[in-house]
C-alpha cells in the first residue's frame, strides 16, 4: 500500500497531465498549495524566492529535458501570458 504522501505526489502529477482548461489550471494550483501545506518536506523550494529561482532554472534548462521533436512547441508557448500570471499573482488579492 502506498503512503499518503506518495499518493498526493502522484495525484498532483496526474492533475498536471490532465490540464486542458482554466478550471483545471486553478484546481492544479490549489493542489500545489495543499501539497506545500501537507508535504513541504518533499519540496526542494519552499520559500517564494527559491520557488521562483527554481522556475527560472527549469525554464533555462528545459530544452535539454524535452526531445528535439517537442522543442518547437515550447517556443510557441505564450511567454508573455505566463509572465503576466506571475506578475499579477504578486499583486492581485
Amino acid at each position: 500500500m502506498s503512503s499518503p504522501e506518495a499518493n498526493d505526489i502522484s495525484n498532483i502529477y496526474e492533475n498536471l497531465e490532465k490540464i486542458e482548461n482554466r478550471e483545471d489550471m486553478v484546481r492544479f494550483i490549489s493542489s500545489l498549495v495543499d501539497d506545500l501545506k501537507n508535504n513541504s518536506k518533499d519540496w526542494a523550494n519552499i520559500s517564494l524566492e527559491d520557488y521562483l529561482n527554481g522556475m527560472a532554472s527549469w525554464i533555462e534548462d528545459m530544452d535539454g529535458l524535452y526531445p528535439e521533436s517537442e522543442r518547437e512547441q515550447l517556443e510557441q508557448l505564450d511567454w508573455k501570458f505566463i509572465a503576466m500570471v506571475l506578475y499579477t499573482g504578486s499583486r492581485y488579492e
